[in-house]
């Protein structure tokens, strides 16, 4: 019986995975504002304004929250890895995320200290941040 329902269950567990690399390349390329191929301090700081409904000059796990729902509308795996993704990239544990926190952000993701973000190294520390590998690696 259990043979039946992991053969059955296999399918649906699969379709339903959430592709990280997919997610984490649209995160990416939303942060990369100028769309030049590297994410610059400043468009870190322009990328997480858009989140700060209210102008605080901080965004809240429930402004944030708000936002994912906008674009990834009905994806409740990729809600749940972007609330883990907020829960670790405030770093100060305030429930808020806020300058210090991208500056925090922008070093821990810039592994060559270049001041320039890459895909390449935007993806592994997405990867390192929400615990998940991609598919297939």
């Amino acid at each position: 019986m259990l043979r039946l329902a992991f053969i059955v269950c296999l399918p649906v567990l699969v379709v339903c995975q959430v592709d990280i690399t997919a997610l984490g390349n649209l995160e990416f390329n939303r942060l990369d504002i100028d769309q030049d191929g590297n994410i610059e301090p400043l468009e870190t700081q322009q990328y997480f304004e858009r989140f700060d409904a209210n102008h605080d000059n901080r965004i809240s796990r429930q402004e944030y929250a708000k936002e994912v729902e906008t674009h990834h509308e009905n994806n409740v795996q990729a809600h749940s890895i972007l609330l883990r993704l907020f829960d670790a990239l405030d770093f100060d544990n305030d429930n808020h995320i806020d300058g210090p926190d991208y500056s925090d952000l922008f070093m821990a993701a810039d592994s060559n200290n270049n001041r320039l973000v890459s895909q390449q190294e935007f993806l592994r520390y997405f990867y390192d941040l929400t615990g998940i590998d991609p598919i297939g690696k």
